[in-house]
């Protein structure tokens, strides 16, 4: 039970984030990123604990370096972060594997995630690539891509679909670091 706690107290706070943070978006009202240096895995971590937790079929497997470093905003990227998985969790349906890498080139943070889900059709891969909207099990297009796309350019990266084919789909999120 005392383990319990603090996650259920940690999981109410990022839906709250989330919930307040998506009505201003709306608005066009979100806050620019107060970064800070920290530890890539946990943030990849939580996000994949939130994001797959009634997901008992689906394996997530996270090859990010524990040493790697990331000069972000820890709730904007958890968001990021999240909005991917779950995308790739409901491409996956019930079944399959999502995969976690990330590197550093210079100032620049790659994180990629990818599924081995059945790809996005041709036609929705060439919306995908400039609006990096995917379509969900239920044929809508999901705005949260759109959302973590932004948060993504306020850090001075982007989101990008990679690839995607009969074998999976492969996202990429860059963040580059602040100047000076």
């Amino acid at each position: 039970m005392q383990r319990v706690v603090p996650r259920l107290v940690s999981s109410l706070d990022h839906a709250v984030a989330l919930a307040t943070n998506t009505l201003r978006y709306g608005r066009a009202d979100e806050t620019p990123p107060e970064r800070k240096r920290l530890a890539l895995v946990p943030v990849i971590a939580g996000a994949a604990e939130d994001a797959l937790e009634s997901a008992s079929n689906i394996v997530f497997d996270n090859r990010v370096d524990a040493a790697l470093m990331v000069d972000a905003d820890p709730e904007q990227l958890y968001r990021i972060v999240l909005n991917l998985l779950r995308n790739a969790r409901e491409a996956l349906d019930e079944r399959g594997t999502i995969t976690a890498h990330a590197n550093r080139k210079g100032s620049v943070l790659a994180i990629d995630i990818s599924d081995n889900g059945p790809g996005i059709p041709e036609k929705s891969a060439r919306a995908a690539v400039p609006a990096v909207r995917r379509r969900c099990a239920t044929g809508r297009f999901r705005t949260g891509l759109a959302i973590a796309r932004d948060l993504a350019r306020a850090h001075g990266g982007d989101i990008d679909l990679v690839d995607s084919t009969a074998q999976g789909t492969r996202f990429r999120i860059t963040i580059h670091d602040r100047e000076g």
